[in-house]
């Protein structure tokens, strides 16, 4: 690396070796926080003094050698160049001087050290007679006393000699050798020289080796914030930064990175100090942002005079700021350093000393985890706590890890265990239910024993339920239902309510003389109650009854009143369920599109999934039949196949019905072939499943097995209970398997017996079965049974009903001879089924494969015979252009017009231009420039075509 910000000290160097060669002997401590670069420069010096003849003896401390009697002052005595001198036995004369004993005066020297300390000034003093000499000993900090003090003799008799002494020292706290140190300054020509970490300039310097001067600047900053400008961390972030050019050659990172060799330097940082220094980094990083001297003492046991001198070392080696290690990857890189037998008991003793000083439950839990146990009866109050708090701060895996470690530590606590578990379970599901599962036996066992409250039973039951579990279940709510008081009536709602939840999951019959309990009369009734049981009733009601102002001014004062969570999730859907079916899409996008969003906000991939999934409903619904697909596909990515559970069902019959919708019949079998859980053909989910598999079946000419599902649909339906056309209109599905096997009477009775049953008669449910309906009754009834169909299917919002419908409509005006009619609406049709994707499927209504005539009126390849000629002025014809226009637009004469309108006529078997074939427009380019100029989502009134 680049030898930065050291120009002043290289020329003050440079200056008092001249002096020294004038017979001025100098002497220069070079103090330095760690790894800030006093070796670097001790050998950047070296390598000049050589360069200009100069003798160089080097020598270096080491920790590992500070006991040893002359172990520094010994490499000087074997350098090469006092041999000579010493007359060749430097060993010798350390073997005869003996250890010196230890005393309270390091600067005092016994004989033996005198002795070996004459012989090596002597030495110098020839030496130096001849050539001039530089003594370079790094680290001083790690002398032995003999050493000490052989040096110190030399520097009060070597004063006129051409010497030039080289001292380094670490700055540690407390100071390594204060009284040698105190000695050696107050020696004649003795220097100080303090090495600072390097600034951002300095950085910029550096990192312009590796790129250029622009970049170097602005990357200077950041790689100034994580190593605080130590030379060594510096060194290790720019080798973990580097990437490899595509070109050949490396370059740095845009942003620094701290990884392996980073991590190395903070070990090489971390011990150079002693073991005083490193055991308070470390209480710095174990205590982080709760660091303080007192604390830390405690963690250490030192006193917080001795921490507070030791912080100031780290301050100055940037290594700390503020109270707390520089940056994230120092202070992880420090707790790295832990002993694994001691990691535990250190961070179980610092979440006591957090949780005794008040700090906030999160900081003392994430203690408790590392340290993986909670002993103590105060901690999983606590974990339950930080629990709550990592959830606020969206951090729901920290969340999962507190609830795990409480369970594990409350077996003493049955009741405790238990709340926990539920806890748990319910943190889990936001997740991935399949994660949850393991908990659901003990959680039936605690309700059972009476350790957790009656109503967690509905919690527990639909996530049974969810798994395939449908008797436990069962026995949960029934339980739950035997321990509600009937006679009193502040608990008779509750009643009431749970049943309509029971029957809205499919567990239950409905109980006679109880289908008036969700009317709007009894909505001010279930206020009090839980908010799920409380819609589940409404949409109960509006399904039986038809949705009427009341209940969606109740679902929207609901929906808009609560947050997501673990409580409310049912009570989100149900309520956008009750907007769905009555009809008011917009709104419920913009609910779900919001819930959505805390969702994602609160990493619950659960919750985003069937939310994905009720809007995936929507786009269908409103027609939108590509997002709708899009949709269903995301939710089903969410999470994995077995989470889902049964509630599979769900999304894939979305996606079914949208790619059936939209002809992709070979994507839909793809979904069909997909195994999907027997459990879930119990419920709901299944219902919905059957549906829109038995119109893929329909759509693909499969009509047997479309029949089987959709009776199937029915015989569930009456079993549960939940045989409600606006549900699962299996009446009007079937009856279109019969129009496919030509049994319009039998199609006809189904429809009629829908349009009798409750809540029939809503917008969506009523236009279906009157679609339907139109295709079995006689030619002549069919345009007003589709144009009521019609404008409620306007008003329910279902543009893909719509353009079916009006496609119908147009067939009949068009056997009725009504031409003009059936061109107008089989344009609307048109219009309606291109906003949607459906055109392949509108056109197969509109133009039928079977030889039949056509509601435009010409036969089934009447216009394959015209040639392009005359195609092209039949299509300009046909979107009432005048002859002189077409023949303007295609550049012949009008004659000419004429002439190929005639041939177009009689190949046609039409009599004028109004009966020409609206599809033409489909054949020909041109007729996208003649377009009608509305807006491409309209919806036309209907009185245009009547």
């Amino acid at each position: 690396m680049l030898f930065a910000e050291r120009d002043f000290e290289m020329a003050l160097l440079r200056n008092l070796y001249s002096k020294s060669e004038q017979g001025k002997a100098q002497t220069v401590l070079v103090e330095a926080p760690v790894a800030c670069g006093k070796t670097a420069l001790l050998h950047r010096f070296a390598e000049q003094a050589e360069e200009t003849g100069a003798v160089v003896l080097t020598a270096t401390g080491s920790r590992a050698e500070q006991t040893h009697p002359f172990g520094l002052i010994s490499q000087v005595l074997h350098h090469q160049e006092l041999q000579p001198a010493l007359g060749g036995d430097a060993y010798a004369l350390l073997a005869q001087a003996p250890a010196p004993a230890e005393g309270p005066d390091p600067v005092t020297m016994q004989q033996t050290t005198a002795q070996l300390a004459r012989a090596l000034c002597g030495a110098l003093l020839e030496l130096t007679a001849q050539r001039h000499v530089v003594l370079s000993i790094d680290d001083i900090q790690h002398a032995d006393e003999s050493t000490l003090q052989i040096l110190l003799f030399l520097l009060r008799r070597l004063r006129s000699e051409r010497l030039l002494v080289l001292l380094s020292e670490c700055q540690v706290s407390p100071p390594a050798h204060p009284t040698f140190r105190a000695e050696l300054l107050r020696q004649p020509n003795s220097h100080r020289i303090q090495l600072l970490p390097l600034t951002v300039a300095g950085i910029t310097e550096v990192l312009a080796e590796y790129v250029d001067e622009l970049t170097a600047a602005r990357l200077a900053p950041a790689y100034s914030e994580v190593s605080g400008g130590n030379p060594l961390l510096l060194s290790g972030l720019i080798e973990d930064a580097m990437v490899q050019q595509p070109g050949g050659g490396r370059t740095l990172a845009a942003r620094p990175v701290a990884k392996e060799s980073f991590q190395q330097a903070v070990f090489a940082c971390l011990y150079r100090w002693d073991e005083s220094t490193i055991e308070v980094a470390r209480g710095l990083a174990l205590l982080g942002g709760h660091a303080s001297p007192s604390l830390i003492g405690q963690v250490t046991g030192m006193k917080s005079a001795q921490v507070e001198q030791i912080m100031g070392v780290l301050t100055h080696s940037r290594f700390q700021r503020g109270g707390r290690l520089r940056h994230p990857a120092v202070n992880a890189a420090v707790l790295n350093t832990l002993p694994l037998d001691d990691s535990g008991r250190m961070h179980l003793h610092a979440a006591r000393l957090l949780h005794d000083c008040g700090a906030d439950p999160l900081s003392v839990a994430e203690h408790l985890i590392t340290a993986g146990n909670a002993p103590d009866t105060w901690a999983v109050p606590v974990l339950q706590d930080a629990c709550a708090q990592a959830l606020s701060e969206e951090r729901v895996d920290l969340a999962v890890e507190c609830l795990e470690l409480a369970r594990c530590s409350c077996d003493d606590d049955p009741q405790r265990a238990a709340l926990v578990t539920l806890s748990l379970a319910r943190l889990k599901w936001r997740r991935d239910p399949s994660a949850a599962a393991c908990h659901l036996t003990p959680l039936k066992e605690a309700l059972v024993a009476g350790l957790l409250q009656d109503r967690d039973a509905i919690t527990v039951a639909r996530y049974l339920l969810w798994h395939s579990r449908v008797e436990n279940a069962q026995e949960l709510l029934a339980r739950l239902e035997s321990v509600v008081d009937t006679s009193d009536p502040s608990t008779a709602a509750d009643l009431g309510s749970l049943e309509d939840l029971q029957h809205w999951l499919r567990l239950d019959p409905v109980p006679a003389g109880r289908d008036g309990a969700g009317t709007p009369a009894a909505i001010s009734l279930f206020v009090a109650q839980p908010a799920e049981l409380t819609t589940s009733s409404v949409l109960a009601s509006a399904l039986r009854d038809g949705p009427d102002g009341a209940a969606v001014h109740w679902a929207e004062s609901v929906l808009s009143s609560i947050s997501l969570g673990d409580t409310t999730i049912g009570t989100v859907q149900f309520g956008l369920s009750l907007l769905l079916h009555a009809g008011r899409l917009d709104r419920a996008t913009a609910a779900c599109l919001g819930f959505l969003a805390e969702a994602r906000a609160s990493g619950a991939n659960t919750w985003q999934a069937l939310l994905t999934a009720i809007h995936a409903e929507i786009a269908l619904r409103q027609g939108d039949l590509p997002a709708a697909e899009e949709r269903a596909v995301q939710a089903l990515g969410l999470i994995s196949a077995h989470g889902w559970g049964v509630a599979i069902g769900y999304p894939l019959a979305v996606q079914l019905l949208a790619q059936t919708a939209m002809s992709k019949h070979e994507d839909a079998s793809r979904v069909v072939r997909r195994a999907v859980p027997k459990a879930m053909f119990q419920g709901l989910y299944g219902l919905k499943y059957l549906h829109a598999r038995g119109h893929h079946y329909l759509a693909t000419n499969r009509l047997q097995a479309a029949l089987s599902d959709f009776r199937r649909c029915g015989d569930l339906a009456r079993d549960w209970t939940l045989d409600l056309p606006a549900l699962v209109p299996w009446r009007s599905d079937l009856a279109q398997v019969q129009l496919g096997m030509d049994r319009p009477e039998a199609a006809h009775g189904m429809v009629v017996e829908q349009l009798s049953l409750p809540g029939a008669d809503s917008p969506r449910t009523r236009g279906i079965s009157l679609r339907v309906l139109a295709a079995t009754e006689c030619l002549k009834q069919r345009p007003g049974l589709l144009r009521e169909a019609i404008g409620l299917l306007q008003e329910s919002g279902d543009r893909c009903e719509l353009a079916l419908t009006r496609a119908q409509l147009s067939r009949a005006h068009h056997e009725l001879g009504e031409f003009n009619r059936a061109r107008m609406m089989g344009q609307l049709a048109m219009q309606v089924a291109e906003d949607c994707g459906m055109e392949t499927l509108c056109r197969q209504v509109l133009y039928p494969s079977d030889g039949a005539p056509r509601p435009d009126g010409a036969p089934t390849d009447a216009v394959d015979t015209l040639s392009d000629a005359e195609r092209r002025v039949a299509a300009l014809a046909a979107t009432e252009h005048t002859n002189r226009e077409i023949a303007r637009k295609l550049y012949i004469t009008t004659s000419t017009v004429e002439q190929h309108l005639t041939r177009v006529y009689r190949k046609l078997n039409v009599k004028r231009r109004s009966d020409l074939p609206l599809r033409l427009r489909d054949r020909e380019p041109l007729v996208a420039d003649n377009a009608v100029g509305r807006s491409k989502g309209a919806l036309p009134p209907e009185s245009v075509a009547s």
